[in-house]
Protein backbone atom coordinates (compact mmCIF):
# COMPACT_ATOMS: atom_id res chain seq x y z
CA UNK A 1 0.00 0.00 0.00
CA UNK A 2 2.81 2.43 0.73
CA UNK A 3 3.98 2.01 -2.87
CA UNK A 4 0.89 3.67 -4.31
CA UNK A 5 2.01 6.73 -6.28
CA UNK A 6 -1.40 7.77 -7.64
CA UNK A 7 -4.53 8.67 -5.63
CA UNK A 8 -6.69 6.68 -8.08
CA UNK A 9 -5.00 3.39 -7.19
CA UNK A 10 -5.16 4.18 -3.49
CA UNK A 11 -8.89 4.96 -3.65
CA UNK A 12 -9.50 1.70 -5.52
CA UNK A 13 -7.75 -0.29 -2.81
CA UNK A 14 -9.62 1.69 -0.15
CA UNK A 15 -12.95 0.71 -1.75
CA UNK A 16 -11.92 -2.95 -1.86
CA UNK A 17 -10.88 -2.81 1.80
CA UNK A 18 -14.30 -1.43 2.76
CA UNK A 19 -16.16 -4.08 0.71
CA UNK A 20 -14.03 -6.95 1.98
CA UNK A 21 -14.05 -5.77 5.58
CA UNK A 22 -10.25 -5.38 5.68
CA UNK A 23 -10.80 -1.75 6.68
CA UNK A 24 -11.43 -3.03 10.21
CA UNK A 25 -7.90 -4.44 10.35
CA UNK A 26 -5.79 -1.79 12.18
CA UNK A 27 -2.74 -2.66 10.07
CA UNK A 28 -4.60 -2.15 6.79
CA UNK A 29 -6.43 0.98 7.97
CA UNK A 30 -3.23 2.46 9.39
CA UNK A 31 -1.31 1.97 6.18
CA UNK A 32 -4.19 3.37 4.13
CA UNK A 33 -4.20 6.44 6.35
CA UNK A 34 -0.44 6.90 6.05
CA UNK A 35 -0.56 6.43 2.26
CA UNK A 36 -3.40 8.94 1.88
CA UNK A 37 -1.57 11.62 3.86
CA UNK A 38 1.69 10.76 2.14
CA UNK A 39 0.15 11.54 -1.26
CA UNK A 40 -1.58 14.69 0.02
CA UNK A 41 -0.51 15.95 3.48
CA UNK A 42 -3.41 18.43 3.51
CA UNK A 43 -6.11 15.77 2.95
CA UNK A 44 -7.38 16.00 6.52
CA UNK A 45 -11.10 15.59 5.75
CA UNK A 46 -10.64 12.30 3.82
CA UNK A 47 -8.21 11.13 6.51
CA UNK A 48 -10.76 11.80 9.26
CA UNK A 49 -13.45 10.00 7.25
CA UNK A 50 -11.19 6.97 6.78
CA UNK A 51 -10.31 7.07 10.48
CA UNK A 52 -13.98 7.13 11.52
CA UNK A 53 -14.87 4.17 9.25
CA UNK A 54 -12.11 2.00 10.65
CA UNK A 55 -12.97 -0.40 13.43
CA UNK A 56 -10.21 -0.80 15.95
CA UNK A 57 -7.75 2.09 16.00
CA UNK A 58 -4.10 1.47 16.62
CA UNK A 59 -1.70 3.93 18.29
CA UNK A 60 -0.07 4.26 14.86
CA UNK A 61 -3.35 5.55 13.38
CA UNK A 62 -3.86 8.05 16.20
CA UNK A 63 -0.26 9.27 15.96
CA UNK A 64 -0.49 9.66 12.18
CA UNK A 65 -3.68 11.71 12.41
CA UNK A 66 -2.42 13.90 15.26
CA UNK A 67 0.83 14.57 13.41
CA UNK A 68 -1.04 15.45 10.20
CA UNK A 69 -3.05 18.15 11.97
CA UNK A 70 0.07 19.55 13.60
CA UNK A 71 1.90 19.60 10.25
CA UNK A 72 -1.00 21.58 8.77
CA UNK A 73 -0.71 24.29 11.41
CA UNK A 74 -3.60 23.06 13.55
CA UNK A 75 -2.04 22.40 16.99
CA UNK A 76 -5.35 22.85 18.84
CA UNK A 77 -7.06 20.17 16.73
CA UNK A 78 -4.00 17.95 17.12
CA UNK A 79 -4.26 18.20 20.90
CA UNK A 80 -8.01 17.50 20.76
CA UNK A 81 -7.31 14.27 18.89
CA UNK A 82 -4.53 13.41 21.34
CA UNK A 83 -6.98 13.88 24.24
CA UNK A 84 -9.41 11.49 22.52
CA UNK A 85 -6.60 8.98 22.15
CA UNK A 86 -5.90 9.14 25.89
CA UNK A 87 -9.56 8.30 26.53
CA UNK A 88 -9.48 5.31 24.16
CA UNK A 89 -8.81 2.22 26.36
CA UNK A 90 -8.10 0.05 23.31
CA UNK A 91 -5.28 2.22 22.02
CA UNK A 92 -2.91 3.51 24.72
CA UNK A 93 -0.26 6.10 23.71
CA UNK A 94 3.24 4.90 22.90
CA UNK A 95 6.68 6.54 22.76
CA UNK A 96 5.79 8.28 19.48
CA UNK A 97 2.56 9.82 20.80
CA UNK A 98 3.94 12.25 23.36
CA UNK A 99 6.53 14.12 21.24
CA UNK A 100 3.80 15.18 18.79
CA UNK A 101 1.56 16.43 21.60
CA UNK A 102 4.47 18.25 23.24
CA UNK A 103 5.30 19.97 19.94
CA UNK A 104 1.68 21.11 19.65
CA UNK A 105 1.82 22.55 23.16
CA UNK A 106 5.08 24.29 22.29
CA UNK A 107 3.45 25.94 19.27
CA UNK A 108 0.66 27.21 21.52
CA UNK A 109 3.11 28.32 24.26
CA UNK A 110 1.03 26.24 26.71
CA UNK A 111 3.41 25.94 29.65
CA UNK A 112 0.89 24.80 32.31
CA UNK A 113 -0.60 22.15 30.03
CA UNK A 114 2.95 21.06 29.23
CA UNK A 115 3.73 20.57 32.92
CA UNK A 116 0.54 18.51 33.27
CA UNK A 117 1.48 16.31 30.31
CA UNK A 118 5.00 15.97 31.71
CA UNK A 119 3.47 14.53 34.90
CA UNK A 120 1.48 12.00 32.88
CA UNK A 121 4.64 11.03 31.00
CA UNK A 122 6.41 10.36 34.31
CA UNK A 123 3.51 8.23 35.57
CA UNK A 124 3.42 6.15 32.38
CA UNK A 125 7.18 5.61 32.43
CA UNK A 126 8.09 7.33 29.16
CA UNK A 127 10.47 9.81 30.82
CA UNK A 128 13.54 7.82 29.78
CA UNK A 129 12.73 7.94 26.06
CA UNK A 130 15.21 10.18 24.15
CA UNK A 131 12.53 11.51 21.78
CA UNK A 132 10.27 12.48 24.67
CA UNK A 133 13.20 14.01 26.55
CA UNK A 134 14.28 16.19 23.63
CA UNK A 135 10.73 17.41 23.00
CA UNK A 136 10.23 18.27 26.67
CA UNK A 137 13.38 20.41 26.54
CA UNK A 138 12.00 22.01 23.38
CA UNK A 139 8.62 22.71 25.02
CA UNK A 140 10.05 24.37 28.12
CA UNK A 141 12.60 26.34 26.10
CA UNK A 142 9.97 27.56 23.65
CA UNK A 143 7.77 28.70 26.54
CA UNK A 144 10.69 30.72 27.93
CA UNK A 145 11.24 28.46 30.96
CA UNK A 146 14.87 27.64 30.35
CA UNK A 147 15.44 26.58 33.99
CA UNK A 148 12.91 23.76 33.61
CA UNK A 149 14.37 22.93 30.21
CA UNK A 150 17.82 22.61 31.78
CA UNK A 151 16.47 20.42 34.58
CA UNK A 152 15.03 17.98 32.05
CA UNK A 153 18.23 18.15 30.01
CA UNK A 154 20.40 17.44 33.06
CA UNK A 155 18.32 14.35 33.85
CA UNK A 156 19.37 12.77 30.55
CA UNK A 157 22.39 10.49 30.87
CA UNK A 158 23.32 10.74 27.19
CA UNK A 159 21.53 13.73 25.59
CA UNK A 160 20.77 13.44 21.89
CA UNK A 161 21.73 16.11 19.36
CA UNK A 162 18.05 17.10 19.32
CA UNK A 163 18.08 17.68 23.09
CA UNK A 164 21.23 19.81 22.86
CA UNK A 165 19.70 21.83 20.03
CA UNK A 166 16.45 22.32 21.93
CA UNK A 167 18.36 23.67 24.94
CA UNK A 168 20.33 25.99 22.67
CA UNK A 169 17.10 27.34 21.17
CA UNK A 170 15.64 27.89 24.64
CA UNK A 171 18.48 30.23 25.59
CA UNK A 172 18.17 31.96 22.24
CA UNK A 173 14.49 32.67 22.82
CA UNK A 174 15.43 34.62 25.96
CA UNK A 175 18.05 36.56 24.01
CA UNK A 176 20.91 34.86 25.84
CA UNK A 177 23.14 34.44 22.80
CA UNK A 178 26.33 33.78 24.77
CA UNK A 179 24.66 30.99 26.75
CA UNK A 180 23.30 29.52 23.51
CA UNK A 181 26.80 29.56 21.99
CA UNK A 182 28.20 27.92 25.11
CA UNK A 183 25.71 25.07 24.69
CA UNK A 184 26.65 24.81 21.01
CA UNK A 185 30.37 24.63 21.82
CA UNK A 186 29.75 21.91 24.44
CA UNK A 187 27.85 19.65 22.05
CA UNK A 188 29.77 16.37 21.60
CA UNK A 189 28.42 16.11 18.07
CA UNK A 190 26.47 18.42 15.80
CA UNK A 191 24.19 17.85 12.85
CA UNK A 192 22.85 20.22 10.23
CA UNK A 193 19.90 21.11 12.45
CA UNK A 194 22.16 22.24 15.29
CA UNK A 195 24.43 24.25 12.96
CA UNK A 196 21.42 25.92 11.40
CA UNK A 197 19.93 26.59 14.83
CA UNK A 198 23.04 28.44 16.01
CA UNK A 199 23.36 30.40 12.78
CA UNK A 200 19.67 31.34 13.04
CA UNK A 201 20.19 32.39 16.66
CA UNK A 202 22.81 34.91 15.58
CA UNK A 203 20.67 36.17 12.70
CA UNK A 204 17.57 36.65 14.84
CA UNK A 205 19.67 38.17 17.62
CA UNK A 206 21.02 40.87 15.34
CA UNK A 207 24.52 39.35 15.02
CA UNK A 208 24.78 38.64 11.28
CA UNK A 209 28.58 38.84 11.26
CA UNK A 210 28.84 36.06 13.86
CA UNK A 211 26.36 34.02 11.82
CA UNK A 212 28.58 34.31 8.75
CA UNK A 213 31.70 33.45 10.76
CA UNK A 214 29.99 30.29 11.98
CA UNK A 215 28.98 29.38 8.43
CA UNK A 216 32.59 29.73 7.27
CA UNK A 217 33.67 27.47 10.15
CA UNK A 218 31.08 24.96 8.98
CA UNK A 219 32.54 24.95 5.47
CA UNK A 220 36.10 24.55 6.80
CA UNK A 221 34.93 21.41 8.63
CA UNK A 222 33.64 20.06 5.28
CA UNK A 223 30.03 20.02 6.47
CA UNK A 224 27.68 20.34 3.53
CA UNK A 225 24.92 22.89 4.16
CA UNK A 226 21.34 22.25 3.13
CA UNK A 227 18.68 24.64 1.89
CA UNK A 228 17.63 25.71 5.40
CA UNK A 229 21.19 26.65 6.36
CA UNK A 230 21.65 28.64 3.16
CA UNK A 231 18.42 30.56 3.78
CA UNK A 232 19.75 31.60 7.20
CA UNK A 233 23.07 32.60 5.65
CA UNK A 234 21.37 34.73 2.99
CA UNK A 235 19.32 36.47 5.69
CA UNK A 236 22.57 37.23 7.57
CA UNK A 237 24.14 38.66 4.42
CA UNK A 238 21.04 40.75 3.74
CA UNK A 239 21.14 42.18 7.26
CA UNK A 240 24.85 43.05 7.09
CA UNK A 241 24.72 44.33 3.51
CA UNK A 242 27.72 42.19 2.53
CA UNK A 243 27.00 42.17 -1.20
CA UNK A 244 30.33 40.69 -2.27
CA UNK A 245 29.84 37.77 0.09
CA UNK A 246 26.27 37.45 -1.17
CA UNK A 247 27.51 37.12 -4.74
CA UNK A 248 29.99 34.46 -3.62
CA UNK A 249 27.17 32.55 -1.92
CA UNK A 250 25.10 32.78 -5.11
CA UNK A 251 28.00 31.33 -7.11
CA UNK A 252 28.47 28.62 -4.46
CA UNK A 253 24.79 27.66 -4.73
CA UNK A 254 25.02 27.43 -8.51
CA UNK A 255 27.82 24.86 -8.35
CA UNK A 256 26.69 22.99 -5.23
CA UNK A 257 24.11 20.25 -4.79
CA UNK A 258 21.94 22.29 -2.41
CA UNK A 259 18.27 21.90 -3.29
CA UNK A 260 16.76 25.06 -4.78
CA UNK A 261 13.70 25.28 -2.55
CA UNK A 262 11.16 28.09 -3.14
CA UNK A 263 12.24 29.65 0.15
CA UNK A 264 15.89 29.65 -0.95
CA UNK A 265 15.08 31.35 -4.26
CA UNK A 266 13.03 33.99 -2.45
CA UNK A 267 15.84 34.56 0.07
CA UNK A 268 18.35 35.06 -2.75
CA UNK A 269 16.22 37.73 -4.41
CA UNK A 270 15.61 39.34 -1.03
CA UNK A 271 19.33 39.35 -0.27
CA UNK A 272 20.20 41.27 -3.43
CA UNK A 273 17.36 43.74 -2.81
CA UNK A 274 18.39 44.39 0.80
CA UNK A 275 21.99 44.89 -0.28
CA UNK A 276 20.76 47.62 -2.62
CA UNK A 277 21.58 45.70 -5.82
CA UNK A 278 18.09 45.63 -7.25
CA UNK A 279 19.45 44.93 -10.76
CA UNK A 280 20.91 41.57 -9.67
CA UNK A 281 17.71 40.86 -7.75
CA UNK A 282 15.65 41.37 -10.90
CA UNK A 283 18.02 39.31 -13.04
CA UNK A 284 17.78 36.45 -10.53
CA UNK A 285 14.00 36.78 -10.41
CA UNK A 286 13.67 36.74 -14.21
CA UNK A 287 15.72 33.53 -14.50
CA UNK A 288 13.37 31.60 -12.19
CA UNK A 289 10.60 29.83 -14.07
CA UNK A 290 8.35 28.48 -11.33
CA UNK A 291 7.56 31.65 -9.38
CA UNK A 292 5.22 31.51 -6.40
CA UNK A 293 3.52 34.44 -4.68
CA UNK A 294 6.29 34.76 -2.07
CA UNK A 295 8.90 35.27 -4.78
CA UNK A 296 6.78 37.91 -6.53
CA UNK A 297 6.28 39.63 -3.18
CA UNK A 298 10.03 39.70 -2.51
CA UNK A 299 10.77 41.27 -5.89
CA UNK A 300 7.96 43.83 -5.64
CA UNK A 301 9.06 44.79 -2.12
CA UNK A 302 12.69 45.02 -3.24
CA UNK A 303 11.81 47.43 -6.04
CA UNK A 304 9.68 49.52 -3.69
CA UNK A 305 12.30 49.75 -0.93
CA UNK A 306 14.91 50.84 -3.46
CA UNK A 307 12.76 53.74 -4.67
CA UNK A 308 11.55 52.08 -7.87
CA UNK A 309 7.84 52.48 -7.26
CA UNK A 310 6.80 52.56 -10.91
CA UNK A 311 8.68 49.34 -11.62
CA UNK A 312 7.03 47.76 -8.56
CA UNK A 313 3.59 48.70 -9.92
CA UNK A 314 4.47 47.34 -13.36
CA UNK A 315 5.62 44.04 -11.85
CA UNK A 316 2.42 43.89 -9.79
CA UNK A 317 0.38 44.26 -13.00
CA UNK A 318 2.45 41.48 -14.59
CA UNK A 319 1.78 39.26 -11.58
CA UNK A 320 -1.96 39.79 -11.97
CA UNK A 321 -1.81 39.13 -15.72
CA UNK A 322 -0.17 35.75 -15.02
CA UNK A 323 -3.16 34.75 -12.91
CA UNK A 324 -1.57 34.88 -9.46
CA UNK A 325 -3.66 36.02 -6.50
CA UNK A 326 -1.97 38.75 -4.43
CA UNK A 327 -1.98 38.51 -0.64
CA UNK A 328 -1.54 41.06 2.13
CA UNK A 329 2.26 40.99 1.78
CA UNK A 330 1.96 41.82 -1.92
CA UNK A 331 0.11 45.02 -1.12
CA UNK A 332 2.57 46.03 1.58
CA UNK A 333 5.29 45.91 -1.08
CA UNK A 334 3.22 47.82 -3.64
CA UNK A 335 2.07 50.52 -1.20
CA UNK A 336 5.59 50.88 0.19
CA UNK A 337 6.85 51.38 -3.37
CA UNK A 338 4.20 54.01 -4.06
CA UNK A 339 5.08 55.79 -0.82
CA UNK A 340 8.83 55.85 -1.45
CA UNK A 341 8.33 57.05 -5.03
CA UNK A 342 5.67 59.65 -4.15
CA UNK A 343 2.97 57.98 -6.28
CA UNK A 344 -0.01 59.25 -4.29
CA UNK A 345 -2.83 58.62 -6.78
CA UNK A 346 -1.53 55.18 -7.72
CA UNK A 347 -1.15 54.23 -4.06
CA UNK A 348 -4.66 55.35 -3.18
CA UNK A 349 -6.11 53.41 -6.13
CA UNK A 350 -4.19 50.29 -5.10
CA UNK A 351 -5.36 50.64 -1.48
CA UNK A 352 -9.00 50.83 -2.58
CA UNK A 353 -8.59 47.84 -4.92
CA UNK A 354 -7.27 45.68 -2.08
CA UNK A 355 -10.66 44.96 -0.58
CA UNK A 356 -12.96 45.88 -3.46
CA UNK A 357 -11.22 43.89 -6.20
CA UNK A 358 -8.85 41.42 -4.55
CA UNK A 359 -10.77 40.64 -1.31
CA UNK A 360 -7.73 41.41 0.86
CA UNK A 361 -8.63 43.17 4.11
CA UNK A 362 -6.20 46.02 4.91
CA UNK A 363 -4.17 45.52 8.08
CA UNK A 364 -2.42 48.07 10.25
CA UNK A 365 0.73 47.72 8.12
CA UNK A 366 -1.18 48.82 5.02
CA UNK A 367 -2.58 51.85 6.84
CA UNK A 368 0.95 52.74 7.93
CA UNK A 369 2.03 52.77 4.27
CA UNK A 370 -0.93 54.99 3.38
CA UNK A 371 -0.18 57.46 6.18
CA UNK A 372 3.42 57.60 4.96
CA UNK A 373 2.19 58.12 1.40
CA UNK A 374 -0.15 60.98 2.33
CA UNK A 375 2.40 62.50 4.67
CA UNK A 376 5.04 62.54 1.94
CA UNK A 377 2.66 64.62 -0.19
CA UNK A 378 2.10 67.06 2.67
CA UNK A 379 -1.48 65.88 3.17
CA UNK A 380 -1.13 65.76 6.95
CA UNK A 381 -4.76 66.37 7.82
CA UNK A 382 -5.85 63.68 5.35
CA UNK A 383 -3.36 61.30 6.97
CA UNK A 384 -4.69 62.17 10.42
CA UNK A 385 -8.27 61.61 9.24
CA UNK A 386 -7.30 58.21 7.83
CA UNK A 387 -5.85 57.22 11.21
CA UNK A 388 -8.99 58.34 13.03
CA UNK A 389 -11.20 56.28 10.70
CA UNK A 390 -9.10 53.11 10.77
CA UNK A 391 -11.14 49.98 11.65
CA UNK A 392 -8.11 48.70 13.58
CA UNK A 393 -6.22 50.47 16.35
CA UNK A 394 -3.25 52.50 15.12
CA UNK A 395 0.10 51.36 16.48
CA UNK A 396 3.40 53.17 16.95
CA UNK A 397 4.42 52.58 13.36
CA UNK A 398 1.31 54.36 12.03
CA UNK A 399 1.69 57.35 14.36
CA UNK A 400 5.42 57.35 13.68
CA UNK A 401 4.78 57.77 9.95
CA UNK A 402 2.63 60.83 10.68
CA UNK A 403 5.22 62.20 13.11
CA UNK A 404 7.93 61.89 10.46
CA UNK A 405 5.74 63.78 8.00
CA UNK A 406 5.16 66.56 10.55
CA UNK A 407 8.92 66.87 11.06
CA UNK A 408 9.66 67.05 7.33
CA UNK A 409 6.88 69.54 6.56
CA UNK A 410 7.45 71.67 9.67
CA UNK A 411 4.07 71.15 11.35
CA UNK A 412 5.42 71.57 14.87
CA UNK A 413 2.02 71.76 16.58
CA UNK A 414 0.72 68.45 15.20
CA UNK A 415 4.17 66.90 15.49
CA UNK A 416 4.37 67.76 19.19
CA UNK A 417 0.94 66.23 19.82
CA UNK A 418 1.81 63.03 17.96
CA UNK A 419 5.26 62.84 19.54
CA UNK A 420 3.84 63.02 23.07
CA UNK A 421 1.24 60.39 22.16
CA UNK A 422 3.99 58.06 20.91
CA UNK A 423 6.03 58.46 24.09
CA UNK A 424 3.06 57.69 26.31
CA UNK A 425 1.82 54.74 24.23
CA UNK A 426 5.28 53.19 23.71
CA UNK A 427 7.42 54.54 26.58
CA UNK A 428 10.15 51.96 26.02
CA UNK A 429 10.98 53.03 22.45
CA UNK A 430 14.00 55.39 22.49
CA UNK A 431 13.45 56.67 18.95
CA UNK A 432 10.25 58.49 19.97
CA UNK A 433 12.11 60.55 22.57
CA UNK A 434 14.96 61.34 20.20
CA UNK A 435 12.70 62.56 17.40
CA UNK A 436 10.58 64.72 19.70
CA UNK A 437 13.72 66.21 21.28
CA UNK A 438 15.15 66.94 17.82
CA UNK A 439 11.85 68.55 16.80
CA UNK A 440 12.11 70.89 19.78
CA UNK A 441 15.79 71.53 19.06
CA UNK A 442 15.05 72.52 15.47
CA UNK A 443 12.79 75.27 16.88
CA UNK A 444 15.33 76.40 19.49
CA UNK A 445 13.14 75.06 22.33
CA UNK A 446 16.11 73.79 24.34
CA UNK A 447 14.29 73.47 27.67
CA UNK A 448 11.63 71.23 26.09
CA UNK A 449 14.34 69.16 24.37
CA UNK A 450 16.19 68.72 27.68
CA UNK A 451 12.94 67.78 29.46
CA UNK A 452 12.32 65.01 26.91
CA UNK A 453 15.82 63.61 27.39
CA UNK A 454 15.45 63.82 31.18
CA UNK A 455 12.18 61.88 30.96
CA UNK A 456 13.94 59.27 28.87
CA UNK A 457 16.73 58.88 31.46
CA UNK A 458 14.28 58.82 34.37
CA UNK A 459 12.37 55.96 32.75
CA UNK A 460 15.56 54.03 32.14
CA UNK A 461 15.17 54.05 28.36
CA UNK A 462 18.56 53.51 26.76
CA UNK A 463 19.39 55.04 23.41
CA UNK A 464 20.46 52.54 20.78
CA UNK A 465 23.88 53.63 19.50
CA UNK A 466 24.13 54.45 15.81
CA UNK A 467 26.06 51.76 13.94
CA UNK A 468 27.05 51.54 10.29
CA UNK A 469 28.39 48.53 8.37
CA UNK A 470 30.26 48.59 5.09
CA UNK A 471 32.04 45.88 3.11
CA UNK A 472 35.55 46.44 1.73
CA UNK A 473 37.39 43.65 -0.10
CA UNK A 474 35.02 41.05 1.33
CA UNK A 475 35.50 42.21 4.94
CA UNK A 476 32.63 43.88 6.82
CA UNK A 477 33.70 46.93 8.85
CA UNK A 478 31.58 48.28 11.69
CA UNK A 479 31.56 51.87 12.96
CA UNK A 480 29.91 53.63 15.89
CA UNK A 481 29.56 57.41 16.12
CA UNK A 482 32.94 58.94 16.96
CA UNK A 483 34.59 55.54 16.60
CA UNK A 484 38.40 55.51 16.87
CA UNK A 485 38.98 51.75 17.14
CA UNK A 486 39.49 51.04 13.44
CA UNK A 487 43.10 50.19 12.40
CA UNK A 488 42.96 53.01 9.82
CA UNK A 489 41.44 55.61 12.15
CA UNK A 490 44.05 58.28 11.40
CA UNK A 491 43.53 57.95 7.64
CA UNK A 492 39.75 57.96 8.08
CA UNK A 493 39.71 61.19 10.08
CA UNK A 494 42.23 62.81 7.73
CA UNK A 495 39.87 61.94 4.88
CA UNK A 496 36.95 63.42 6.83
CA UNK A 497 38.89 66.69 7.23
CA UNK A 498 39.62 66.67 3.50
CA UNK A 499 35.94 66.06 2.75
CA UNK A 500 34.90 68.89 5.10
CA UNK A 501 37.19 71.39 3.38
CA UNK A 502 36.07 70.31 -0.08
CA UNK A 503 32.40 70.46 0.83
CA UNK A 504 32.70 73.90 2.41
CA UNK A 505 34.42 75.15 -0.74
CA UNK A 506 31.31 74.02 -2.60
CA UNK A 507 28.99 75.88 -0.25
CA UNK A 508 28.01 72.97 1.98
CA UNK A 509 27.00 73.99 5.51
CA UNK A 510 26.57 71.21 8.12
CA UNK A 511 22.94 70.81 9.21
CA UNK A 512 22.84 71.00 13.00
CA UNK A 513 19.28 72.13 13.62
CA UNK A 514 18.22 68.68 14.90
CA UNK A 515 21.09 68.35 17.41
CA UNK A 516 19.16 68.30 20.69
CA UNK A 517 21.92 69.77 22.90
CA UNK A 518 22.30 73.49 23.64
CA UNK A 519 25.97 73.74 22.68
CA UNK A 520 27.94 76.01 20.37
CA UNK A 521 27.49 75.72 16.63
CA UNK A 522 31.11 74.61 16.24
CA UNK A 523 30.58 71.81 18.77
CA UNK A 524 27.41 70.75 16.97
CA UNK A 525 29.32 70.48 13.69
CA UNK A 526 31.87 68.27 15.42
CA UNK A 527 29.08 66.01 16.72
CA UNK A 528 27.35 65.49 13.38
CA UNK A 529 30.61 65.10 11.45
CA UNK A 530 31.60 62.03 13.48
CA UNK A 531 28.42 60.07 12.74
CA UNK A 532 29.01 56.42 11.90
CA UNK A 533 27.90 56.61 8.24
CA UNK A 534 30.37 59.45 7.59
CA UNK A 535 33.20 57.31 8.97
CA UNK A 536 32.09 54.44 6.72
CA UNK A 537 32.00 56.73 3.68
CA UNK A 538 35.52 57.97 4.46
CA UNK A 539 36.84 54.40 4.74
CA UNK A 540 35.31 53.49 1.38
CA UNK A 541 36.79 56.57 -0.30
CA UNK A 542 40.31 55.63 0.82
CA UNK A 543 39.90 51.87 0.25
CA UNK A 544 37.92 51.35 -2.96
CA UNK A 545 38.26 52.25 -6.62
CA UNK A 546 36.47 55.24 -8.17
CA UNK A 547 34.02 53.01 -10.06
CA UNK A 548 32.96 50.93 -7.06
CA UNK A 549 29.60 51.63 -5.43
CA UNK A 550 29.83 52.61 -1.75
CA UNK A 551 27.30 50.52 0.19
CA UNK A 552 26.44 51.17 3.83
CA UNK A 553 23.89 49.65 6.21
CA UNK A 554 22.82 51.72 9.23
CA UNK A 555 20.73 50.48 12.15
CA UNK A 556 19.01 53.84 12.71
CA UNK A 557 17.38 56.49 10.54
CA UNK A 558 19.98 58.56 8.69
CA UNK A 559 20.16 62.13 10.03
CA UNK A 560 19.61 65.20 7.88
CA UNK A 561 23.25 66.25 7.86
CA UNK A 562 24.56 62.82 6.86
CA UNK A 563 21.95 62.73 4.10
CA UNK A 564 23.03 66.15 2.81
CA UNK A 565 26.71 65.24 3.09
CA UNK A 566 26.21 61.99 1.13
CA UNK A 567 24.51 63.90 -1.68
CA UNK A 568 27.39 66.37 -1.97
CA UNK A 569 30.04 63.61 -1.73
CA UNK A 570 28.34 61.62 -4.50
CA UNK A 571 28.72 64.63 -6.79
CA UNK A 572 32.11 65.92 -5.61
CA UNK A 573 33.80 62.51 -5.82
CA UNK A 574 31.65 61.10 -8.66
CA UNK A 575 30.73 58.10 -6.51
CA UNK A 576 27.45 56.26 -6.24
CA UNK A 577 26.50 55.77 -2.58
CA UNK A 578 23.80 53.38 -1.35
CA UNK A 579 22.75 53.69 2.29
CA UNK A 580 20.11 51.43 3.84
CA UNK A 581 18.80 52.88 7.06
CA UNK A 582 16.11 51.56 9.40
CA UNK A 583 13.21 52.33 7.06
CA UNK A 584 14.39 52.60 3.44
CA UNK A 585 17.16 52.78 0.86
CA UNK A 586 18.91 55.95 -0.24
CA UNK A 587 20.61 55.80 -3.64
CA UNK A 588 22.84 58.87 -4.01
CA UNK A 589 23.95 59.78 -7.53
CA UNK A 590 25.37 63.08 -8.79
CA UNK A 591 24.10 65.11 -5.87
CA UNK A 592 20.57 63.73 -5.59
CA UNK A 593 18.88 60.93 -3.64
CA UNK A 594 16.29 58.40 -4.73
CA UNK A 595 14.14 59.25 -1.68
CA UNK A 596 13.62 62.78 -3.08
CA UNK A 597 14.74 64.12 0.33
CA UNK A 598 11.81 62.55 2.18
CA UNK A 599 12.59 59.85 4.72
Amino acid sequence: MRRFLHPKHLHQFHARAVVSGLIHDPFVAGNLLESLLGLDPSALAPALALFSHAGARSPFMWNTLVHAHLANGLPTYALSLFAQMLRDPTSPPNRYSFPVALKALAQLQSFKEGVSLHSRILKLGFDSDPFVHATLVHLYGTCGHVREAHMVFDSISDPSVSAWTALLSGYAKLGQLEAAREVFDRMPERNLVSWNAMISVYVQGGRPRLALELFREMLVLKIRPNSSVMVSVLVAIAESGALREGRWIHAYLERSEVEWSPNLRTSLVNMYSKCGDVTSARQTFDRIRDRGVDLWNAMIAGLGLNGKGKEALELFDTMLSEGLKPDDMTFIGVLCGCSHAGLVNEGMACFEAMSQVHNVTPKVEHYSCMVDLLGRAGLLQEALELIRNMPVEANGRVWGSLFGACRIHGDVELGETVGKLLIESEPGTPGHYVLLASLYASQGRWKDAIDVRDTMKRRGVELEPGCSLTEVDGVVHEFLAGDRTHPRTTEIYDKLDEIAKLLRSRGYVPSTRHVSFDISEEEKEGVVFRHSEKLAIALCLISTGPEEVIRIVKNLRICGDCHSMAKVVSEAYSREIVIRDRSRFHHFRQGSCSCLDYW
